[in-house]
């Protein structure tokens, strides 16, 4: 994967048990970005890709200087970021 949607793979950053986290650029703003994406097999699971969206809007509602900021969620691909 070199390229998701609007964003360009750098390198991986981690991996875990149902995601991976890559380094990024947002070809729009031209900002890097962490980019966690959803393993594209759990994704035909409505509960992990509900699971994955609820994650996300949790730690968006949190401010704290420790904690990133969420952008954005969406689905490209075929893929859940």
């Amino acid at each position: 994967m070199q390229t998701l949607g609007k964003y360009r793979i750098l390198s991986e950053l981690g991996k875990g048990g149902f995601a991976t986290v890559y380094r990024a650029v947002d070809t729009t703003l031209d900002r890097e970005v962490a980019l966690k994406v959803l393993d594209p097999l759990l994704l035909r699971d409505d509960t992990w890709a509900e699971r994955f969206r609820r994650e996300a809007k949790t730690i968006a509602a949190l401010k704290h200087p420790a904690i990133i900021s969420i952008y954005e969620v969406n689905e490209v691909e075929g893929r859940l970021y």
